[in-house]
């Protein structure tokens, strides 16, 4: 899934690169106004924001015709074993880095923002401050006169406030400019943007573009204040005297008089005005507009953004050399089971031809061991492409197959009942005290143990079946007897099932309960059995690991020509661990298969 995001996270900053670079460009070529510029450049940061949401994102379809129920039989506390230490993978390490510098630009701006606060704690209050200077912006902000800052700062949404140092408070020009910061209510602009920047701390065309904005924000306040003043070199004096003062540095989340890197800018734009009538202006954006819409519809078309892609788990040693983003949907690749009993591995390639719609209707295959062609014929067949992606009419497919440096899966008459619990002997007593009496004759006639017999895995499975034919809601539990005399076995309901503890317990029938199955692979259906209309349920009793993986697969029951496909699928699964005390135990379960043929 990290993955996917960082794929994703990818391409959208390709998409904002594109969209940045192009309306620099315009912007540059148009020569538009400050005032342009600053609509323009907001306008195309929304645009960059909303470009995920606008966007269609592609979705594979993935369906199923598989159901599952599982049963547990048997619990077995694991041996004490030490947890490995978490290694993070690559992606990990840089979604963990994006999400850190994330925090570093927040905790930034909340400290700026308590930095505002501690001078406003520390400097006076001057109510009868620029009093001329309100009247004619219409702002009304409160004034304090700062000794901890070297230039004016203006901050505040709902009670704004200017700090100004001693040295500028009877400047017009400070007085004008922080004014209409407050009328435009541009603190709340700079501390939106500055949270963007914050969360593309990463993409340098982010930071351009925002720096653009504020630049021509403070260019257009530059142009009303002149109006305002009626004198150009006043304005720019006071422009230049601040920056010999050092004033400019960037303090808070707050528009600030000047900044030392936009000085030159904003001085030359001071005297080399830009005049645009109406007619060029409304073409100019009319035109930058358009060009933008064209750029991002092709910046989307080049690098789209993917849902997170179907869940397809090939079998462990198989490889697709296949790009999986123009694969609408694909069924898994097995590893035939008798190649990997003999050994055989290779490389497959088929050439598959599609219809209109991006269907498999017809494949071959071109080279590759005969053992391993069958399985990767059969995947093929079944696999839906992307037409919009660029895939052609025909083309070939290389599937690798290389024997997986793990164990084998086991085939199902190798497999096995699970272990032997500890500490079963001689059984001495058989305890059905918590069962009422008509239930306990019952069954009495039915056990398949008796007294002093010897009791084996085989014996306890045994049990186990009998009772689950009695009553699914029997249980047993074997403890050894305190006076070492034998084994007991206590056999009880579903609500008696308090039995003396012991070194091992079993549980037996009971509730069918929905395991946390969090990897599945989709058996596929045979196509012998679609030819011969072959439907039912495959039973299997497996044996799951305290990691949650299958260890053994045995076959209950099953069509012949349904159970290869089955178990194949069903080897790969991976379940939620199941917690005893606290503890992962490994589980006995029943899991059922269902092959449904849909008209």
């Amino acid at each position: 899934m990290i993955a996917v995001v960082l794929d994703n996270l990818l391409s959208y900053s390709e998409q904002i690169a594109i969209l940045v670079g192009v309306a620099a460009v315009l912007a540059a070529l148009l020569k538009l106004t400050p005032r342009a510029r600053l609509h323009c450049f907001q306008v195309l940061l929304a645009c960059c924001l909303i470009v995920p949401f606008a966007q269609p994102w592609r979705v594979p379809v993935v369906a199923t015709n598989v159901t599952t129920s599982t049963r547990i039989l048997t619990l077995i506390p694991p041996p004490a074993t030490a947890p490995e230490p978490w290694r993070p993978s690559a992606p990990e390490l840089i979604a963990g880095i994006i999400a850190t510098g994330i925090v570093v630009r927040l905790i930034i701006i909340s400290l700026g923002m308590l930095r505002l606060r501690r001078y406003v704690e520390n400097a006076r209050f001057v109510p009868t401050a620029f009093p001329f200077e309100k009247e004619r912006t219409g702002a009304w902000p409160d004034i304090f006169i700062s000794d901890e800052l070297k230039g004016p700062v203006t901050f505040g949404l709902f009670r704004p406030a200017v700090l100004v140092p001693a040295r500028w408070m009877d400047n017009e020009s400070i007085a004008y400019h922080e004014l209409l910061h407050v009328r435009r209510r541009d603190w709340a602009f700079t501390v939106a943007e500055e949270i963007i920047r914050a969360i593309l701390w990463f993409h340098p065309a982010a930071w351009w573009l925002i720096g653009q904005i504020q630049l021509a924000r403070e260019e257009v306040v530059d142009r009303k204040v002149i109006l305002l003043m009626q004198s150009r070199e006043r304005y720019i004096d006071t422009l230049l005297a601040i920056a010999e003062a050092k004033a400019g540095l960037d303090l808070a989340p707050a528009p600030l008089f000047l900044k030392k890197r936009h000085l030159r800018r904003r001085v030359a734009a001071l005297l080399k005005e830009v005049n645009m009538s109406k007619l060029r202006t409304a073409t100019s954006l009319a035109g930058f507009a358009a060009i933008v819409a064209v750029t991002g519809w092709m910046a989307i078309q080049s690098f789209p953004l993917h849902a997170a892609p179907q869940t397809v788990q090939d079998s462990p040693g198989v490889k697709v050399q296949q790009d999986e983003m123009k694969v609408l949907h694909r069924t898994p690749v097995r590893y035939p089971q008798d190649a990997l009993q003999k050994g055989v591995q290779g490389s497959v390639v088929v050439e598959a031809s599609l219809d209109p719609k991006g269907v498999v209707t017809d494949a071959q295959v071109l080279s590759g061991p005969q053992e391993l062609r069958k399985a990767a014929l059969e995947s093929v067949l079944q696999w839906h492409y992307n037409l919009d992606a660029g895939v052609p009419p025909k083309l070939q497919v290389a599937i690798d197959f290389v024997l997986p440096a793990r164990r084998a899966p086991k085939s199902i008459e190798a497999v096995g009942p699970p272990p032997p619990p500890p500490n079963i002997g001689v059984l001495s007593r058989i305890d059905m005290s918590r069962i009422p009496q008509p239930l306990r004759d019952k069954i009495a006639g039915r056990l398949p143990i008796h007294i002093g017999q010897q009791l084996s895995p085989d014996d306890t499975k045994d049990l186990l079946n009998a009772l689950a034919a009695i009553d699914e809601h029997l249980h047993a539990a074997i403890k050894m007897a305190p006076d070492g005399s034998g084994a007991v076995v206590f056999i009880s309901l579903d609500d008696s099932t308090a039995a003396p503890a012991g070194p091992m317990r079993i549980r037996v029938g009971g509730n069918v309960q929905a395991m946390n199955l969090i990897s599945k692979v989709t058996p596929v259906y045979p196509p012998l059995a679609k030819q011969a209309r072959v439907q039912g349920t495959v039973r299997f009793t497996a044996y799951i690991g305290k990691d949650g993986h299958i260890e053994n697969l045995e076959l209950v029951s099953g069509h012949p020509l349904l159970v290869p496909s089955a178990q194949e699928a069903v080897q790969q699964w991976v379940y939620k661990p199941t917690l005893l005390n606290g503890e992962p135990v490994d589980v006995i379960t029943q899991i059922d298969v269902n092959f449904t043929l849909t008209e």
